[in-house]
Order: structure tokens, then C-alpha cells, then sequence
């Protein structure tokens, strides 16, 4: 049945309403922004999929990965230590996790997507507030819409397009509250705030700068007269800032107790943020800020550690001190470092923090165009100039909407400054920053329209100016990132595309002249899984001379020996991972299956019972657990963990090996069961059709045991124990024909030396 037309009309009219509420004004042109935007970025994330990282995560967005799966698991309070990093996107993460478990790769674009095209229509809101110039806040939402940088980090699985949009929302509800004067207002304007400082701790220099900024601003909109009109008016500034305080800390609060209660330690919001004062200001600044994960970021992060110091607000407060104490001793290079970081801020090409931005141009056309580097840097290196020349041309406009913008891009880089700059860092100032690009664009179509051509070359002048020295640096080139092949390798290790990791640990290797141990530990597990594992030992024995307190490489190195049948080395290298990680679940595993095969079947429970305390949901370890209580006669033990194994996967092999028990015990009726069902889910399992014929041949079915035997042994021509059972079933039934027949084919098996089971 066709929808009522009135009806039709009626979701349109709602839809143009809410989008009219986005921008200030009821038209049609905001949606189709958001329509664009919204397009764009759905477009990039489909091209996306062919990103080796877009469901593989690495370094802080597996962190937020992991700990949103955790909290979308059940655990709430997010862990049991004081947050590291800000919370507020983990959360936002963990509720699609939630509500999306199987497909949360992709609902968490389609939802920053949503969340990026509406931060689009606050733009404009603002624009216009700003200027009250209505193509100029379209301009500036349209070049949002299709801004690379914006569309490229709105894709990845990190805070960035989450922070834009409480960051402008922030904006817009003060910008609301400025006119509208009421404590809802003000109310919710501080909320937005708390949301915001949550997600990235930074905004919470803005919001410090804002109340003197507001108490300035108090006679602009305060008209009151008298001494008892100055104490209202006294009043009425103060009342705006008591409760969007009282929404901001009602939030930041909740998270601070939190870390408290949970984590034992007084933190505000997070923990890192020490470290990363550390990292931009020391006087070593451009090495340290390069630094990737290994040994050399492991050993700066640990050095509070190492000094006694153990609490995260503590570790914290060591790093602060570093960085101050740097600032004090050295004041003349700090000046030099904050110029540097200036220029860097306002420099074209997108500096990388973790990943390059530009690798993503590899996997999307789309992206390719929105984003690049090709002496010009496109498309911050012409949005920057004209953002400054916009700055300085607007700074004596008086209008308190643009001027609360002015206030927050030059806070929001100052904040950064006190850091380092990385494009992913700068990249919550471009929104704004777009404003005024796009005022300086209106600016100078304005002058030539109007014949004022000095004006317009002037203006035109600086802005070229700019965009000369602004584009100066080049970007990096992806080839030559050490960092991103060794993510590459990584990856592709946890995909199982071995040859392909090792070619880029390799690749990542060569650049660094072989000094990124973690490269070569990624490259000896590649080589393991590849079989080859002489050269998996030889870069394993490199890695631990380069860092031997790794344990995990002690581990591999284990495996590769006992591959290699050398369970007397393979034992050593599990014995010393676990002096040096005594708890490592992976080590008690590893040492445990080793001393399973070797027959020394109670010490490999040790083992194996530490591993299962640590990951009760393994399924092989419940399951080789099990095999250790069934060779020692250990029945009732054994079937509760492979009941246990069951619970997790119910597959062939845990079916076969309780039949197997109750074989053992003697309950055939039980066993053939267990022997069916397995063979059920696996019809070419060699064990369970074997034990399906042993348990014909125990109860006197010789002729169903030779069919079942002889069709095992149809399935595996060459299997030693298929051909050996079945000779058994030919004897105990008296067919010696029978029996030769499969003895000249198991002695020919025998002579050409095929090892099969």
C-alpha cells in the first residue's frame, strides 16, 4: 500500500525541522550538506575495506579496541587501574560493540560517519552566528563535508571525529547560551563540556580560559545601571559560570571517582597525560616524539618504574617534572622548541602520530583526491594561510560568537603546542579554522566584485605568502616508514599471511639498519609459521640478545626448537620465560603441551593448570589439560575438562576425545556415541572413524568394523593407523586374504617412507 502523501509530507517537514535546528535556519540546502558529508565519508569507508588495518587495529586503536570489547563483555568500570587515556570515546566505542558484536568494524564508520557529516551542520550553525554571512557558513560546512584529514580520521577507530563534535557542540551551546541567558542553557553548555574534556583533556584549557574571557565580556550583555544593578549584574556573571562548572564537574567528577574507587589513585581523567608532556618538551624533542612501539618507547614508559614510583598519578606527575625541569634549565631552547612547534602546527603536510595519514591514500581513489602532498600539501597547506589571514583580519570584530571561536582556536593550539603536534591532534582545530579560511575566501572575492583590487592584492599576497612558507616541509613517504611496515608485519601476522608480514618486518628492518627489535621478533614468528624454523631460531636467538627480558621471544624460540625436536632447547627457552614473566599464561601453555608429548604427563599438568587459570575460555588448553588426566588414568578429571572444552566449541576432535574416555572405562554405547556425533561434524576424522571401528571390533561386530576401517582407510590412503586398525579387523574376523592385502600396502607406505599418521 502506498504511504499517504500527508504522511510523506509530514517525515519530510520533521526532517527539515531537525536539520534546521543543526544550522539556524528551515531550508533544504543544510540537508543536502549533510547528505554530501554523509556520502563522502561512507564512500571512504566502503574503500576502506581493502586497508589491511580497517579490521586490524593498531597501536591506540587497538587499545581502545581492546578495552571497549572488555567493557561491552561486562566489565563496566573499564578495568581495575585509573584510565590511561581519556575514557569518553572507549565508552562511545564499547555501546556499538555492544549493540553491534558481529559487525562492529563496520557500524563504528557508518556511526562516526553520522557523527562527522552532523559536525558539518555545526559548522555552519557556527558560521553563521559568527558572521551572520549565510554562503560563507555553507562554504565552510561543504569544505568540512569533503576535508581529507576529517574524512580520513573519522574512519579510523580513534577519538578524533568524536572530539570534533562535542568540541563545535561545546561551541554552539555556548554561542545559544550567550543569547539565550538561562540556567538550562548554561546548564547544558557545561555538560557538553564535561562530555567533551572526558574525550580529549585538552578542551579543559579552553573552558579555564573561558570564565575570565566570559567576566570580560559581562557589559556586552549586561545593560544593567547602579550599584544595585552592579551587584546583579555581579550575579548574573557569576551564576552562568556556577552551573555550567556544576555540569562540567558533575561529569569529570563521575570519572575521577571512578579512577579512585576502581583504581586505588587520585587521577583526574587520565594518566598519560605526563608522558606526553615528556614527549614534546625535552631536548631531544624530535627524536623522542619518533619514537615507536619497542623496546625504546617500553624503556621510557617504565622509567618511573624503575625509579619506585607506581602509581599512575605519580608516574604521571615524574613526566610533568621531566618536562618543567627541562623548560627551567634550558628556557632559550624551549622558545626555540614552542617556534618549531608553531611552525609545525600551521605547516601543511599531516604530521603522523602512530600511522601516515597519507598510507590510507593507497586504498581509496576517493581519498586520493581529498588528501595529498605534492609540493603543495593539500589540503591544510592552502586552508592554514588562509585561516590565519582570516584570524588577523577578524580580530577587531566584536561580535561575541566570533570571538568565543577565536578564543577556542588559539587555546585549542596552545594546548597542543604544550604538547607536540601530529595531525591527528590538530586535527579538531580545522572546523574552525575553516571558518576563518573561509571568511578570508569571502573576503576576497568581496574585494574584487567591488573593484577594490589593492585591497585584493594585498590580501591575495599575504595569503600566497603564507602558502609558500607553510608548504615548505614535505610530507613522509609510507615506503620509507620503518614504523608502518612494522604495523604492516603485525597485521598481517594476526591475518596469517606470514609471508607477507615477513617481507615487511624485513622491509622495516632495512630501514633501521636492523635495529627494530620488534620487527625481528614479528619476522621470527613469521618464519615459524612458514616452517621455517632454523632461520625462525637464528632471529629469535638476535632478539633476545638485543633485549633479553622480552619472554614472549623466549616462548617462540621454544616452539621453533620443540618443531625442531630439540625439546631439550625447547625446554630451556620456556624455563627462562618464565623466570622472567612468571605469570605469562603463554609460557605455562607452551611448556606444558612440550611436556605433555615428552610423556611427563603430571608436570605438564602444572603448567597447563596455570595457563587454564589465566584463560579459562582457551579451548586447547582445557582440551590438552584433559589429555594429561586421561593418559594418567585420571577418567572423572579428564571428561570434566573436555566437558569443559565442549561448552566452548563443540568440535570433532573433544567429541572423539570423551568417546575416547568412555572407551577406556569400558561403555561402549557411550563411546559409539561420541564417535558418531563427532564424525557427524567431520566425516573424514581419522581419529573418531578409527575409534568408531574399535568400538565395532571390542563388541564383536567384526564385519562392521572392517567397513567402517576400510572406508577410514579409502579417505586416508596413507594413514600408518587406519591401515594398522584395519589389519586387526581382518585378522580378529580370520580373513587373512584380507589381512596380507592391507599389510603389502601398509609395508610399500613403510618402504617409501610417507610419514602420515
Amino acid at each position: 500500500m502506498e504511504p499517504h502523501p500527508s504522511a510523506l509530507e509530514g517525515v519530510q517537514s520533521r526532517l527539515r525541522a531537525a536539520v534546521a535546528r543543526m544550522t539556524g535556519r528551515s531550508a533544504w540546502v543544510p540537508l543536502f550538506l549533510f547528505v554530501f558529508a554523509l556520502a563522502v565519508r561512507l564512500v571512504y569507508a566502503w574503500d576502506l575495506r581493502g586497508n589491511p588495518f580497517f579490521d586490524a587495529p593498531v597501536v591506540d586503536a587497538k587499545t581502545f579496541l581492546d578495552q571497549a570489547l572488555a567493557i561491552a563483555a561486562g566489565d563496566l568500570w573499564g578495568g581495575a587501574e585509573a584510565f590511561w587515556q581519556a575514557p569518553g570515546y572507549i565508552y562511545f566505542l564499547a555501546s556499538l560493540c555492544w549493540l553491534f558484536p558481529d559487525s562492529y568494524f563496520v557500524a563504528v564508520r557508518v556511526a562516526q560517519a553520522i557523527v562527522g557529516s552532523l559536525s558539518c551542520l555545526l559548522v555552519v550553525r557556527l558560521a553563521d552566528r559568527a558572521f551572520g554571512a549565510r554562503h560563507l557558513a555553507l562554504g565552510a560546512g561543504a569544505a568540512a563535508a569533503a576535508y581529507g584529514g576529517l574524512v580520513q580520521f573519522e574512519a579510523e577507530l580513534l577519538a578524533v571525529g568524536l572530539e570534533i563534535f562535542l568540541f563545535l557542540l561545546l561551541l554552539d551551546r555556548i554561542q545559544h547560551a550567550l543569547t539565550a541567558r538561562n540556567d538550562r542553557s548554561w546548564l547544558v553548555a557545561g555538560l557538553v563540556g564535561g562530555l567533551a574534556a572526558i574525550t580529549r583533556p585538552n578542551i579543559l584549557l579552553f573552558l579555564a580560559l573561558l570564565v575570565p574571557w566570559l567576566v570580560w565580556l559581562r557589559p556586552k550583555w549586561d545593560t544593567t545601571q547602579g550599584a544595585a544593578a552592579r551587584l546583579a549584574g555581579l550575579s548574573t556573571t557569576l551564576r552562568p559560570l556556577f552551573l555550567s562548572g556544576f555540569g562540567l564537574m558533575a561529569v569529570v567528577l563521575s570519572v575521577t571517582v571512578r579512577n579512585v574507587v576502581v583504581g586505588g589513585d587520585v587521577v583526574l581523567i587520565s594518566a598519560n597525560g605526563g608522558i606526553n608532556f615528556h614527549i614534546g618538551n625535552n631536548a631531544d624533542q624530535a627524536r623522542v616524539v619518533a619514537i615507536p612501539p619497542g623496546m625504546a618507547w617500553e624503556k621510557m614508559v617504565t622509567e618511573p618504574v624503575r625509579a619506585g614510583v607506581t602509581l599512575p598519578s605519580q608516574r604521571s606527575a615524574y613526566f610533568y617534572r621531566k618536562g618543567l625541569s627541562y623548560i627551567a634549565a634550558q628556557p632559550g631552547d624551549f622558545a626555540a622548541l614552542m617556534a618549531s612547534k608553531l611552525y609545525q602546527f600551521w605547516s601543511g603536510p599531516e604530521l603522523k602520530r602512530n600511522q601516515d595519514v597519507y598510507y590510507a591514500r593507497r586504498h581509496s581513489q576517493l581519498l586520493s583526491w581529498l588528501l595529498w602532498d605534492r609540493g603543495l600539501s593539500f589540503p591544510f597547506g592552502i586552508v592554514g594561510p588562509l585561516a590565519i589571514v582570516g584570524l588577523v583580519l577578524t580580530w577587531r570584530q566584536r561580535e561575541p560568537a566570533l570571538r568565543l571561536l577565536r578564543l577556542f582556536a588559539l587555546s585549542y593550539m596552545a594546548s597542543v603546542l604544550l604538547f607536540f603536534v601530529t595531525a591527528r591532534y590538530r586535527m579538531p582545530a580545522i572546523p574552525v579554522l575553516l571558518i576563518f579560511a573561509a571568511w578570508t575566501c569571502r573576503q576576497l572575492v568581496v574585494d574584487w566584485r567591488g573593484g577594490r583590487y589593492r585591497s585584493f592584492a594585498v590580501l591575495g599576497g599575504a595569503v600566497a605568502v603564507l602558502t609558500i612558507v607553510l608548504n615548505l616541509p614535505a610530507a613522509t613517504v609510507p615506503e620509507d616508514d620503518a614504523q608502518l611496515h612494522f604495523d604492516l608485519g603485525e597485521v598481517y601476522l594476526r591475518k596469517g599471511e606470514y609471508q607477507r608480514s615477513a617481507q615487511h618486518s624485513l622491509a622495516a628492518l632495512d630501514l633501521t639498519s636492523g635495529q627494530y627489535n620488534y620487527a625481528r621478533h614479528n619476522l621470527a614468528v613469521a618464519y615459524f609459521h612458514l616452517g621455517r624454523h632454523r632461520e625462525a631460531v637464528q632471529d629469535g636467538q638476535r632478539a633476545v640478545e638485543e633485549n633479553p627480558q622480552r619472554a614472549d621471544t623466549r616462548v617462540l624460540l621454544g616452539r621453533a626448537y620443540g618443531a625442531m625436536d630439540q625439546a631439550r632447547q625447547a625446554a630451556a627457552q620456556f624455563e627462562s620465560a618464565l623466570q622472567l614473566m612468571p605469570d605469562s599464561g603463554m609460557a605455562h601453555y607452551y611448556y606444558g603441551r612440550l611436556l605433555y608429548r615428552s610423556g611427563r604427563h603430571q608436570q605438564a599438568i602444572t603448567h597447563l593448570a596455570v595457563a587454564r587459570a589465566q584463560n579459562p575460555q582457551d579451548f586447547w588448553i582445557s582440551y590438552e589439560l584433559a589429555r594429561c588426566h586421561q593418559h594418567l588414568g585420571q577418567f572423572e578429571e579428564a571428561l570434566a575438562l573436555f566437558e569443559t572444552s565442549r561448552q566452548i566449541e563443540e568440535s570433532a576432535e573433544v567429541l572423539n576425545a570423551i568417546g575416547a574416555v568412555h572407551f577406556q572405562r569400558g561403555d561402549l554405547p557411550r563411546a559409539r556415541g561420541f564417535f558418531e556425533r563427532a564424525l557427524g561434524r567431520s566425516p573424514r576424522n581419522l581419529e573418531a572413524g578409527v575409534n568408531l571401528g574399535l568400538v565395532d571390533l571390542e563388541g564383536g561386530r567384526v564385519a562392521d568394523a572392517v567397513q567402517q576401517l576400510e572406508r577410514m582407510a579409502a579417505m586416508h590412503p596413507q594413514s600408518k593407523l587406519a591401515l594398522r586398525t584395519l589389519i586387526a579387523a581382518y585378522e580378529a574376523g580370520g580373513n587373512d586374504a584380507g589381512a596380507a592385502r592391507v599389510r603389502r600396502k601398509l609395508s610399500l607406505i613403510l618402504n617409501r617412507g610417507v610419514k602420515h599418521q
